[in-house]
């Protein structure tokens, strides 16, 4: 079968050579087993017997002389005289070698032989009519032994030769006949190169259907080589329909052609050729006729649309796709009308009352003013759900990962949400079955965010019974999951749209959103959210009786990390958050430079530095900070990274190259992921984020300049705690992805520092100069000037935070990274949240007075 495969490869001139060869060389064979070729191995046998008999005559007649070695002087000459004779021997008929020439003992074979073979001849001797004994002659063999022998013979060798010489001289001829007989040659050889120029394949059938003529083009379509089509047909090849169905041999179209003699136009097929690759062709059939109108050849064209047809799929499905998008959007704008109309109403409308009615009715009037509040702040979250869901769909939404406890979280949800449930009947649970690490990397603010949204819209969608939040270790994946369930007896998923609903826009069914509200975004913004922390969601639900949300996130490999048992957890519920107190520290005399180019800044750090009992010094930039250490000495360096003149990378390089070996701890707003190789690098020995983290900063101080803790005097006054703003790595501010209303959204907004006796002062400082640091920013974003922009947003992201403004990190961060991209439309909405902060931080400088007033 190998062989058969084989051949089918070989051109026709090929097999035709062969078989002419194998004919001649069965000639040959048949006419040397008739004899008419010479055997020369049996004229040698024939020449050996006879010397063999004349040897025995001969031998038989010295016998009766009275010398023997007449006898072995015969024989010895009778060895001389032929070649191919080896040794001679004379045996007694008792077996005994009386005679031996040439040593015939080494080359006879020992046993006693029955025959004679073309090597060895025994011939009897007679003496007295009597048997005497025996004449051995052992001759060159005509052939080696085993396999060797039988390619030594004659014939073979004859039939060899012969055959590779037919071969040969076969190729020879039929290569120059069958050109002489090639119709393709029938067509000059400059319409040939037009035809193999043509992109459409191109092919000429003989009345039987056999291939006569097929251009370049044909052949890389079929995948084969163009000379190995000639006398082939086309239904040779794997023909079938669009479908995947094979075409029978007589539906094909040049069948058809050649069945009727009508032409066949437009036959739409595909081909998978002989090297795999499909092909998508049109063809046309179109047969030539003789002067009396007889088919004589058939020519078939191949137009090749394999790309407009992948054109065409791929248009058709941008199309589905758009259209499902439109779809999708249609609808999530018939929703948002609803959605923002309701609340528009509300506000417009009691917003008129109150222009009509003035404040007659002080009670009235604060209704009206909290339904305008509440229906501002439905207004705001709905424009937050589509802020988020942009980061999410471009790509920009990241996680800042950080050991925290998702089991806090899920409390702090579930207490939020709690009066909620209370209202609606319903128990909201949160059960822990098992023990569980107590802290893992993730985005505690992100995964706020989604357990908020999974519960409050359990909670939304149920009617009884109950929403159970889950927490439970998934130790069966490695690396472990940390999963938390979110399970509900609502009214559940139809199993077709548990996965729809995660997409943009869309919710179960559309009599959902008329019933229950919502904007059809938080499931898609919240897996957005999951996935950007490692993990994901999923969905499972039985309609009618419930839907689980089930959250998975990463939990690491929990080396070292403390199990929480379910015990513990569950007292966790109810317990009260034990008070941090912030420990004091006492620092031996030491002198600390603060490079910063923020005046409240330095301040701030003067303060908390001097209250400990270390000694400051300040410089605005890197250059004056570079100039002092040179002339004086200090103990530790905290340097500032964006600078005017002289940023702190610079500086803290130019002082290693000095030689300087001092501590020199970086001041960054920056810490995002690698930050740290980069300090590193530039030679500084760590870093601090801001906004500062007092006890952070102390603790890091206290371990390069022996700082001791001291015991809280009970009438002292502790340096009220400043925690770091949350370090969020989107560019935009963090908004409430739920509905709850927020009633701090136009309260006034206090410092953290406002209660203490030096630093309130600073941050009031800060207040008073805002709008004007703000009206800078206004000044640069109106000219276009995006790098003092992102300059004064810069300053304003670490002073806010470090002057006890925490509100006003996020916007900062949103704006700087915004006038960094040249991003003219990223600035409005940050500056606006920075407007509306600083209108807030007014007012909370003047509620005393106001308070004043009233009373």
């Amino acid at each position: 079968m190998k062989y058969l495969s084989f051949l089918r490869f070989l051109s026709s001139r090929v097999h035709l050579a062969l078989g002419l060869a194998a004919l001649t060389v069965g000639v040959v064979l048949g006419s040397s087993y008739i004899g008419l070729i010479p055997d020369g191995e049996a004229m040698t046998r024939q020449h050996r017997a006879a010397l063999s008999e004349s040897t025995a005559l001969l031998a038989s007649v010295l016998l009766d002389e009275t010398q023997p070695d007449v006898l072995r002087q015969t024989l010895e000459l009778v060895r001389k005289r032929t070649p191919d004779l080896l040794s001679v021997g004379v045996r007694s008929q008792a077996g005994q070698l009386l005679i031996e020439v040439a040593d015939h003992a080494a080359h006879w074979t020992p046993g006693e032989r029955l025959q004679s073979s073309d090597a060895e001849i025994v011939v009897p001797l007679w003496q007295d009519g009597a048997p005497w004994g025996t004449v051995e002659m052992r001759y060159q063999p005509l052939r080696s032994a085993g396999w060797i022998g039988y390619a030594q013979d004659p014939s073979l060798k004859l039939s060899g030769f012969v055959f590779a010489v037919c071969v040969v001289m076969f190729l020879l001829y039929l290569r120059r006949m069958l050109r002489e007989l090639d119709p393709s040659r029938a067509v000059p050889q400059r319409v040939r190169a037009a035809y193999d120029t043509l992109t459409e394949g191109l092919v000429v059938l003989d009345r039987s259907g056999s291939i006569v003529l097929a251009n370049k083009s044909t052949a890389q379509m079929l995948g084969v080589a163009e000379s190995s089509l000639v006398a082939r047909s086309p239904t040779e090849f794997g023909w079938s329909r669009g479908e995947g169905e094979a075409v029978a041999a007589d539906e094909q179209p040049w069948q058809r052609a050649l069945t009727t003699g009508e032409a066949q136009r437009d036959v739409h097929m595909t081909l998978e050729n002989a090297l795999g690759v499909r092909f998508s062709l049109r063809a046309n059939c179109s047969p030539i006729r003789d002067d009396r109108g007889q088919l004589q050849a058939l020519v078939v064209s191949f137009q090749d649309v394999t790309e407009l047809e992948q054109r065409g799929m791929a248009l058709q499905a941008a199309k589905e796709q758009a259209d499902a998008a439109n779809q999708a959007k249609s609808q999530f704008l018939a929703n948002m009308s609803h959605e923002i109309r309701t609340p528009m109403n509300a506000i417009l409308g009691f917003t008129e009352v109150l222009r009509r009615n003035g404040l007659r009715s002080s009670n009235d009037a604060a209704k009206h003013l909290d339904i305008i509040h509440s229906s501002g702040k439905h207004l705001l979250n709905l424009i937050n759900d589509i802020l988020d869901l942009s980061k999410v769909e471009a790509g920009r939404l990241q996680a800042e990962m950080v050991d925290a406890a998702p089991h806090r979280v899920a409390l702090e949800v579930v207490q939020t949400l709690q009066e909620r449930a209370d209202d609606k009947g319903l128990q909201l649970k949160l059960d822990f079955p098992a023990s569980l690490p107590a802290t893992i990397q993730l985005d505690p603010a992100r995964l706020r965010q989604i357990l908020t949204n999974l519960v409050g819209n359990a909670i939304k969608f149920t009617e009884r019974g109950g929403v159970t939040l889950t927490l439970w270790l998934d130790s069966s994946q490695q690396p472990p999951l940390y999963r938390l369930d979110v399970k509900d007896s609502g009214i559940g998923i139809p199993a077709d749209k548990l996965e729809s609903v995660f997409e943009p826009f869309v919710q179960a069914e559309s009599s959902t959103t008329r019933r229950f509200g919502g904007t059809g975004l938080g499931l898609t913004i919240s897996r957005g959210f999951a996935r950007a922390m490692g993990g994901d969601i999923v969905a499972s639900s039985v309609y009618g009786k419930g839907t689980t949300f089930s959250v998975s996130l990463p939990a690491g490999e929990l080396v070292g990390v403390e199990m929480l048992d379910p015990a513990l957890l569950r007292a966790s519920i109810t317990a009260a958050a034990p008070q941090v107190q912030a420990t004091r520290w006492a620092f031996p005399a030491r002198r600390v430079l603060v490079v910063d180019d923020g005046v409240e800044n330095r301040q701030l750090v003067r303060v908390l530095l001097e209250e400990v009992g270390l000694q400051v010094e300040e410089a605005e930039n890197g250059q004056i900070a570079l100039d002092r250490i040179a002339e004086e000495d200090f103990d530790l360096v905290l340097m500032d990274m964006q600078m005017p003149v002289m940023d702190g990378m610079t500086a803290t390089r130019r002082l290693r190259d000095c030689g300087f070996k001092l501590p020199v701890v970086a001041l960054t707003a920056n810490a995002m992921k690698g930050f740290e190789s980069e300090l590193e690098a530039a030679g500084f020995d760590g870093y601090q984020t801001k906004p500062i983290d007092v006890d952070a900063l102390l603790r890091d101080l206290a371990a390069r300049l022996g700082g001791q803790p001291v015991a809280e005097a009970d009438d002292a006054i502790a340096t009220p705690p400043i925690e770091a703003a949350p370090m969020l790595v989107d560019i935009d501010f963090d908004l409430d992805i739920t509905n709850e209303q927020d009633t701090t959204a136009f309260a006034p907004l206090t410092s953290r520092l406002a209660n203490h006796a030096r630093l309130g002062k600073i941050a009031e400082r800060f207040a008073v100069q805002l709008p004007g640091k703000l009206a800078e920013v206004d000044a640069a974003a109106h000219v276009g000037d995006f790098e003092s922009l992102a300059a004064l947003a810069h300053w304003l992201k670490g002073a806010g935070g470090s002057m006890g403004y925490d509100d006003l990190f996020e916007p900062s961060k949103a704006l700087e990274m915004a006038a960094r991209n040249a991003d003219r439309f990223a600035i409005d909405a940050p500056l606006a949240e920075l407007h509306r902060l600083s209108q807030r931080i007014n007012r909370g400088l003047r509620a005393p007075e106001v308070e004043e007033m009233s009373a």
